[in-house]
Order: C-alpha cells, then structure tokens, then sequence
C-alpha cells in the first residue's frame, strides 16, 4: 500500500513541505531553463492583456511547450499529475474537471461545468471537450478560483485557458514520432508556411493510438485504449503591429475504449481484466471555426473581437453492471452546437490608470439522447423491474441558452508601489428546455412526456475588487475579493413520477471567494515563490449525484441533480522554483486544500430508515494534500549533443467519490486512498536547443496500482472500481526546422 499523506506526523508532514520550499520546484510552473541573468519571464493574459505573471495578481500555473513535453502531456488531462489544485477526477470521457476541489461535468443537456475552458479565447461549453488534443500549443494558463469579471461563462471553479502558437512570417515547424507499451503510437507534426510579408498558413496534426492496459478476458479484447485524430489549420494576416488576423478552423475525431467501471476484484487476481458481454466506449467528433481580430487603435487603444462557431457530438456506450449477464447497457448520445462573439478593448497603461471592457454572447444548443437496453438479467427482479427484459428506455432533451455579458476591469495606481484593481460583469441569461420526450414502454420507470417544454430567465453581477502592493521589483502581495456564479438549468434526468413531481429546474450557484498572496524573486532571480491563501463559500451549491430508488421492492441507483446546499473550499497554493547552477532547475508544488459541504440534508443516503445529512463531507475528488516535486537537468555531452534528465514525484492523499462515503453501509464504495507516481525522461538532443531530439521515459515508474474510480453497480449494488494506468514507457523521437 502506499503511504497516505494525510496519515503523516504533523513533524514528517512540516518537514516534507520545509524541503519542498528550500530545495525544489518544476519547470511546469515557471521557466524552462534559466539564464545568467535568472529565469525566464513567464507571460500571461488573464487579465486579457500580455503581462509577466510575477505581476499579475491571480493564482495561475502557467505551462510552457516545452514543460510540457517534458511530463509527456499529450492531452489535457496529463497534466493533472503536475497541477496540484488542479483535477480531471477518474479522467472519464465524461470529462469531469475541478479546481480547489470543486469539481463536476455536463453530462446532461441542462447543466453546464463549473471551470471554463478556452482556446485562444474561445470557450468550449461540453465538458466532454475538455480534454483536448495539445497540438501545436504555446501555453497552458490554469487560473485558480472564480474569473467572473472578464471571463465568459459559468468560471466559479476557474479557467483553463490553452493558447496555441500562431502562424509566422519564417518557415518553421516540427515533427513527433512516440511509442511506447500498451502498443502506443503517436505521431504530430506541424508545419508555418509564410505566404508572403502579410500572410502565413499553419496545419498541425496529430494521430494518436493505443491498445489499452485492461483487457476484457470473456471478449479476449483490451480496452482503456485510445484512438484520436485531431488537425488544425490556422490562416494569419498580419501586414503590421496594428492588425491581426486569424481564422482557425480545428477538427477531433476519437473512437476509444474507455471503461465506466468494472467489479472489484477478487484478491489475488489480476486487477486490470474484467469479464463483461460488453466493451465499453467513446466516441467523439467535434470541431469548429473561428475569426480572431486584433487592432491598435489611436492613443494607444486596443480591439479585439472573436467569432466562433463549434458543433461536436458524443456517444458512451456502457454495461452497467460490467459482468457476462446483460443486465442493463446505456448509451448517452449528446449532440451540441454553439456560438460566441466577444467584442473588447483595451487601454493604453497610462501612469496611474489602465481598463479593459467589452461585450459578450454565446448561444448553445444541447440535445441528449440516452437509451436503456434491459437484459435478461433484469427478469430474475420482482415486478415491474422484471418485465423490463429485452426492452428499450429511451428519452430526449433539448435545451437551449442564450447568455449575454458586459464587462469592465480596472486599475488603478494610487502611489508607484499601491495598485488598485477593480471590476464587474453583468450577465443575463435564458435557458430554453425545449424538448423533454419518454418512451417507456411499460410506463413504471419513467413518467410518459412528450414535447414537454419549461424557461426561465436570469440576471445576475459578478464584481471583484482587490489591492497590490508593490514591495520592491522582486516582490509583490495582493488581496481581493469577488463573486462568480454558475448557470442554473433543468434536470433532464428527472423522469420518473417522483422526480418530475419535484420539479425539473435548478437555481444557480454562486460564490464569494476571498484571496491573500505573495509573488516574489529573489537570488538575483534565480529562485520563485508564490504563495496564495484562498477561502471561497457556495451557495446553492449544484450536486450531480447518485440516489437509492425503489422499483417493486428493489433498490437502484439513478442520477440526482440538485441545489444541495453550501460549500466551503479554502487552503494554500504555493509554488517554488531554484535555478541553482546553469542547467539544473528544481521545482515542486503543493496545494493544502479542505473543500467540503457545510450543508447537504441527506446527502449521506439512507442508513436505518433515516436520511444522513453529509454536512462536513469532503466535497468528490478533493483531496487535502496534493504535491508534485521535480528536477530537471541538462548539460552539453559531446560535442555534437547536449543531455537532459528529468525526475517527477506527484502524490496525492485520500478523496471520495460521493457524499455517500459517510454512510456506513456505503463507505469502502466510495472511498479512494492516497497515492504517489513517479515519471522520469532521459534524452539526447542537438546543442543548444537544436533541430533533433530523441528521449525515453516512463511514467508510474514504480508500477503503483491507484484506484481513480469507485462507485456501486446501478442494479445489483456490487462495488466497482477502476484503475490507473500501470507503469508505462517509450521513446519520442522529435526534430524541428
């Protein structure tokens, strides 16, 4: 077993962490290498502005091309490991993403995710597209904590903003050939080809595959393996500094094999095979176009505007109960489409005062499919359950939204070292539930509706306020306080009688997040330390869960989704990067994190014909403590090649499932202990940063077995695990021009 963080001595714990703040950092967080003069400037726009992120008075962890390809992240959701406040849950093609433990996922038609994901500023409204292919990528900004004054929608968790490398006047590009166990293949390549002084195209593209470390032993077929393609073209014009276009048009296509879960096993057996008449998979196709346009204006000023459309659809396919009877296998068929358009500007920075202010709309369109095949397992169940063998359940939901925003952010310097900052954004939004259809053959599950419709409309001001203070160059502190909200919507999986009769819409959620913290340089700039203290308060907090039904003296589990209650997340985030000696960089991050429901009436499920409340619950996919240490070294070994190294240490401690985890009968089904990975790379490249590359690499180094997964069955209510990916290794060979 692993050691778990949260049982350490306070001594081992207070000892661990005064390491990691005198020795350590990664490369993730900060610069890729340092220089004479210290360590590179990192540059960010989450203030939507080109600034040094030492300046910028918000929590972000900021990723370079180059940091990641040095952890292998080939999707987004790699780089989990190395982002302590950041989580993609059990990494599901469902796509659930957290930040400071407040995590969900739009399953549904009516829901919408808590954190923003954008790509050179478009946002991607479907959790499910969340996990992006990182082709032809800059940058990966994680900002920490509500963005509700300057950024779109539905950010009370946080963003994640990914900005890909635009086309240029010179010839460049790159190509990547990986492969590794599990029969991983990858290949990528981008090329910029300048079309003259104004104009430049890039394509970038990648194939990705690989066979899976489950293998499914009744069909003799591996499965938690991927196939994904995804391609961009970029076309820019860009005559001078004062105009900026660039039309994007992007595509995905994913066909994989990714499991929901499978029974616990038996001791002493394999964990990573399972026996099921069904594969389980997920399939996606998505992509769309967009328009950036960028001009300098007289005085200074500065306008953009962005046009996007997106349109994707998803299918899961799943055996509910995972073994070789057919009992119940589910299928989710979402299909969206979405546009937006944001129009800003931005001032010069004049001496004392400098704004940012703009208009928004998005319009969404979100349609569910879902169908239930029943089994002849189900015919052994008591009536009515029973008399579901050999039929189909099926439903459809559409909803649709039309949200609209203004904004303005402001600061404004009162002295050369006080900075005030300043903002607030108006929302309104109205959400359409266009369609909601049952067809339920026997009518006992499902109340029968056809065409059934409901709106609401909503308002709602997310303002932020804070103060900087400028120490010295090196050093600054910062404090603010501001709101941001989640949409409301409509439960579309409400379709029993009980259900309905409760009522299909859900109100927003908001929160109140209060920040504290530190960016500082120093060892003539050779080492970083930020540090940020946060506390943030939900209400009406939206929970996606799972309840006891009862159907003809049985009971199962079905969805849930609801105004629980409240929620408090609160911690420290720190980063620490030392650039000792030329070629060596040290790195770790921690995030202390207590995230967990102050309110939740009967959130703990039923124990001795009583609701339990899950008040003081940790919140799902939250754990307290989650660290990532790394060294990174490079030297020149020969005349003809330099040599790199590189060694990461993530560990994480216990978290759960569900709010369930409190109730007795249901604890070991809901519980995840605490785990640590290690990921290494050894490699050889020309000097000096040159054309060619070749490096191997391994991540879960020492073969960890870590559950990321746990859950009950829906019918028979057997426990159900899923298992991180075991040791895996291969070799990338890279060259650029």
């Amino acid at each position: 077993m692993n050691r778990a963080i949260d049982r350490y001595k306070p001594r081992r714990l207070a000892l661990m962490l005064g390491s990691i703040l005198t020795a350590s950092a990664t490369p993730v967080l900060a610069a890729d290498a340092a220089d004479q003069d210290g360590m590179d400037e990192i540059v960010v726009t989450a203030q939507k502005r080109a600034e040094n992120a030492q300046e910028v008075p918000i929590s972000i962890q900021s990723m370079s091309s180059d940091a990641l390809a040095k952890i292998g992240a080939a999707k987004l959701q790699d780089i989990e490991f190395a982002a302590p406040s950041l989580s993609f849950g059990d990494g599901s093609e469902q796509g659930r993403t957290g930040i400071r433990g407040i995590i969900d996922y739009s399953r549904s038609a009516g829901y919408d995710s808590r954190v923003g994901i954008y790509v050179d500023g478009v946002y991607y409204s479907r959790s499910w597209m969340n996990n992006q292919t990182l082709l032809g990528i800059q940058q990966v900004d994680v900002l920490r904590g509500p963005q509700g004054t300057l950024f779109g929608k539905n950010t009370d968790a946080g963003v994640i903003a990914v900005t890909t490398i635009r086309p240029s006047r010179e010839l460049n590009g790159q190509v990547e050939t990986e492969v590794g166990n599990f029969s991983l293949t990858r290949f990528a390549g981008r090329v910029n080809v300048p079309l003259s002084d104004a104009w430049a195209f890039q394509i970038a593209a990648t194939k990705l595959d690989s066979d899976g470390y489950y293998r499914n032993t009744l069909l003799n077929r591996k499965n938690m393996g991927v196939d994904s393609t995804a391609v961009r073209g970029q076309l820019r014009f860009h005559p001078d500094s004062d105009v900026d276009l660039l039309l994007t048009g992007d595509y995905a296509d994913d066909d994989n094999a990714t499991l929901h879960y499978t029974y616990k096993p038996a001791a002493g057996t394999d964990p990573y095979s399972f026996r099921s008449y069904y594969d389980d998979n997920a399939a996606r196709r998505s992509g769309g176009l967009s328009l950036s346009a960028d001009f300098g204006l007289a005085g200074g000023f500065d306008l953009t505007a962005i046009s996007a459309w997106r349109k994707g659809r998803q299918i899961i396919g799943f055996n509910n109960e995972t073994g070789a009877p057919p009992f119940l296998t589910a299928r989710f068929n979402a299909l969206t489409e979405q546009f937006s358009q944001e129009l800003r500007i931005a001032s010069p920075k004049w001496d004392v005062f400098d704004f940012v202010a703009g208009l928004y709309y998005f319009h969404q369109k979100n349609s569910d499919r879902p169908t239930s095949d029943w089994g002849a397992g189900v015919a052994f169940f008591p009536a009515p359950l029973g008399a579901y063998a050999g039929r189909q359940t099926r439903a459809l939901a559409i909803v649709s939204t039309d949200s609209y925003g203004a904004f303005v952010h402001a600061n404004v310097r009162v002295t050369d070292r006080v900075e005030l900052t300043g903002g607030i954004r108006y929302t309104w939004e109205k959400k359409s539930l266009d369609n909601l259809t049952t067809y339920d053959p026997l009518g006992a599950l499902n109340m029968p509706l056809n065409g059934y419709s409901d709106d609401f409309g909503q308002g709602m001001f997310t303002p932020k306020g804070g103060v900087n203070f400028k120490v010295n160059r090196d050093l600054m502190l910062f404090a603010s306080v501001g709101r941001g909200f989640k949409s409301g919507g409509f439960n579309v999986e409400a379709t029993s009688a009980t259900q309905f009769a409760a009522g299909l819409r859900f109100r927003p959620e908001t929160v109140t997040s209060y920040e504290m913290g530190m960016k500082a340089e120093f060892l003539d700039r050779k080492a970083r330390l930020n540090v940020t203290g946060f506390y943030q308060k939900f209400k009406d907090f939206q929970v996606f869960t799972f309840t006891n039904v009862q159907i003809g003296g049985v009971t199962y589990s079905t969805t849930s989704l609801s105004n629980a209650g409240a929620v408090i997340s609160k911690g420290i985030e720190s980063e620490f990067t030392l650039a000792p000696v030329e070629g060596l960089t040290l790195s770790a991050t921690y995030t202390y994190n207590i995230s967990k429901f102050t309110s939740y009436p009967g959130g703990g499920g039923s124990y001795n014909s009583a609701l339990l409340d899950a008040d003081g619950v940790q919140t799902p996919y939250a754990p307290k403590h989650k660290a990532y240490l790394a060294a990174d070294f490079s030297t020149a070994l020969f005349s003809w090649a330099d040599a790199s190294a590189h060694f990461g240490y993530s560990m994480q401690s216990s978290q759960n499932f569900d709010p369930k985890v409190v109730n007795p009968l249901y604890h070991a089904a809901y519980f995840l202990p605490s785990y640590d990975l290690a990921d290494a790379r050894i490699g050889l490249s020309a000097p000096n940063g040159g054309a060619w590359s070749v490096s191997f690499w391994s991540k879960n180094l020492f073969d960890k077995q870590y559950l990321k997964f746990v859950n009950r069955t829906a019918l028979l209510g057997t426990a159900a695990v899923l298992y991180g990916e075991p040791r895996s290794y291969g070799a990338t060979l890279r060259y650029k021009f």
